[in-house]
């Protein structure tokens, strides 16, 4: 028992040395110190990600309305250190309002009647740049929406109206109402959440500004409205107006047969009311690689995407290699119905069509509405099964080779069993080409979910594929076609991992060949 003891620890001892010269051995090149760099690059930035990720992140991705208050389809921020005039994007938050007022009897506010309790938030924006801004978005983060008695009658939030008024002062002293304001209850605004900017409202004001002074259609300045707002129209173009802005919000509390003086006073103690208010200036870029049609980063969706890749890349070439090199050695090893079992799989497997099969059993996931990660396991099963096939026939040759050997046959003699011979004598000299092929095959699975997701089998998960995917169907569906940063940082990050990897398996074929060693 302890000779076998010893002996299996002198086996260990041997492979872990044996490892340790194909690292250094790979390690001795340029394109191994490169690849192996890359890869710890990559491997670290994952570990980042996974660190930082919010739980919920991969939920909220296809949200669409959580990424409303972010630009769409603009440039990374950084373009204006390169001369590109840029609109900023400016975001604040509102617990408690710049000033408060109460208005017992109507009166005028810029064009419009105010009535009640009102709130009042600003905001400063300065256009300094020749840029336009995307628009103005209110949103209502926080709603109390407790009751009250008064007179012997209980009010809630439903018996209490609200008017949102959002104003844009411009440099030139022009006042415009971006939105229409209508009176609902304040449950009512808890749930619509957002105060969006309103196009033919503005319109109509811009028009009316003009006075008949050039002959424009409400259908221009309606597809042109935040441009109007925040430029000048000279007669045959609008130009951005620079200058300092203030965009103003005004809330306003009113509920039949309450004093408004009551009502503020409920809304101060915090029964009812708006607690967090935020405005929203959209700019015309944003974040360190730009938004996509939905106003989704980039920069978050590529950084979150490294742990999917990594688990894409690995878990299916390691699978797929594993399964491959020990069907393959017990093909070669055993021979006889064992081999032909073995290779007819391989042939049947090898003449199916993979692609048409995946993209129907992808749409019919789609269609039943698999989860993400339903759809992500059943693409990585299918480069599995799909994957391995090619490795066995490589490996079966080899193992034919290796079986017929002396040493085979004297380690038969002595009494090694199948079991020990092949994991003892075959598959240590057949694992330094299986290493080989596994690093070639990392990136091939990542290429091969990015093609996937291109031909539209989406497993609604951030991925390198999927967002190159989406700038596809929003090309193909009128959009721009300037869209670099949509397009080159994830062709860019899955050329590194290709590079990475090749060039670690190219530094590893001198260990399995090492006639290649370059001298």
């Amino acid at each position: 028992m302890a000779k076998a003891s010893a002996g299996r620890g002198l086996d260990i001892v041997r492979r872990l040395i044996r490892s340790n010269e194909i690292m250094a051995e790979v390690l001795n090149q340029n394109m191994g110190r490169i690849g192996a760099a890359l890869i710890v690059v990559f491997v670290l930035v994952s570990i980042y990600a996974l660190a930082t990720i919010p739980l919920d992140f991969y939920v909220k991705w296809n949200q669409r309305e959580l990424w409303e208050v972010y630009p769409t389809v603009a440039p990374p921020s950084w373009v204006s250190a390169l001369g590109e005039p840029v609109a900023k994007h400016v975001m604040r938050s509102f617990t408690e309002p710049n000033d408060t007022r109460l208005f017992t009897a109507p009166r005028k506010y810029h064009g419009v009647e105010l009535l009640g309790y009102a709130e009042f938030y600003d905001v400063g924006y300065e256009l300094d740049s020749p840029a336009f801004p995307q628009g103005v978005l209110i949103t209502i983060d926080k709603v109390a929406l407790g009751s009250f008695r008064y007179r012997g009658r209980v009010f809630n939030a439903s018996n209490v109206l609200t008017t949102v008024y959002v104003f844009l002062h411009r440099p030139d002293g022009v006042t415009l109402l971006l939105n229409e304001p209508k009176p609902v209850s304040l449950s009512d605004l808890a749930a619509a959440k957002v105060i969006r900017f309103s196009d033919s409202f503005v319109a109509d004001q811009v028009l009316q500004m003009l006075a008949g002074k050039y002959n424009l259609t409400k259908d221009y300045v309606q597809n042109n409205a935040v441009r109007f707002a925040f430029g000048v129209y000279d007669g045959s173009t609008v130009k951005p107006l620079e200058g300092e802005y203030t965009v103003e919000v005004v809330v306003t509390y009113l509920a039949r047969g309450i004093d408004p003086a009551r009502i503020r006073a409920h809304v101060d103690a915090g029964d009812i009311g708006v607690e967090e208010l935020g405005v929203v200036i959209k700019g015309s870029a944003y974040g360190a690689m730009g938004t996509d049609d939905y106003g989704r980063d980039i920069y978050t969706a590529l950084l979150y995407s490294f742990p999917i890749e990594l688990l894409i890349g690995f878990f299916a070439a390691v699978v797929s290699v594993v399964i491959g090199l020990l069907l393959g050695v017990i093909s070669g090893y055993y021979g006889g119905w064992v081999d032909e079992i073995i290779q007819r799989t391989i042939d049947i497997m090898g003449s199916i069509p993979v692609l048409p099969i995946l993209v129907l059993v992808g749409a019919s996931l789609q269609e039943r509405g698999a989860s993400p990660w339903a759809m992500l396991l059943t693409i990585i099963g299918f480069l599995i099964v799909f994957g391995w096939g090619g490795l066995a026939l490589i490996v079966r040759s080899m193992t034919l080779s290796i079986k017929s050997e002396p040493y085979i046959d004297s380690a038969r003699a002595l009494g090694a069993s199948n079991i020990r011979i092949i994991f003892k004598h075959v598959i240590p000299q057949i694992v330094p080409y299986a290493m080989a092929s596994l690093v070639f095959s990392v990136p091939a699975a990542v290429i091969t979910e990015a093609g996937l997701s291109v031909l539209g089998i989406r497993h609604n998960l951030p991925t390198w594929g999927t967002v190159l995917a989406d700038a596809r169907d929003y090309i193909y569906a009128g959009g721009r076609y300037d869209i670099w940063w949509w397009i080159l940082p994830p062709g860019i990050l899955m050329g590194l991992m290709s590079v990475a990897f090749v060039f670690l398996g190219l530094a590893m074929e001198t260990v399995v060949e090492p006639r290649l060693k370059r001298r």
